[in-house]
């Protein structure tokens, strides 16, 4: 995919998170497949950094929205294949997408403290 397609898909996403939120109807996992579908499409393949950069503050929306049903106990699988491929991000020689990939893990981490209260 071209930057621009992703960052068009990237934008559905977001506008289809936000309504799937403000109507309520995402309230399972399955709800919810075609955007982590989107998301481990977009993780899986090499990106540039303009899209890195519109990519985290989507990736921060939808798990503000979505967090308890993304991280809920029956879909782990989903997070370890963020989690897998944010850390293959962290790995780059390209600094600045070192820094992105850590961004995403904190996003993680945050939802994780703040859904989980541990």
């Amino acid at each position: 995919m071209s930057a621009f397609v992703s960052l068009q898909v990237l934008e559905v996403t977001e506008k289809f998170s936000m309504m799937a939120a403000s109507h309520s109807i995402a309230t399972d996992y399955g709800k919810l497949d075609c955007i982590t579908s989107v998301f481990m499409s977009f993780l899986s393949r090499n990106q540039p950094l303009t899209f890195w950069k519109a990519f985290f503050p989507v990736f921060n929306s939808v798990f503000d929205l979505h967090g308890a049903t993304l991280m809920a106990r029956e879909n782990d699988r989903f997070l370890k294949q963020v989690t897998f491929h944010l850390l293959r991000l962290a790995v780059f020689q390209n600094e600045n997408i070192r820094q992105r990939a850590v961004v995403g893990l904190q996003i993680l981490v945050r939802v994780c403290f703040h859904l989980f209260k541990f």
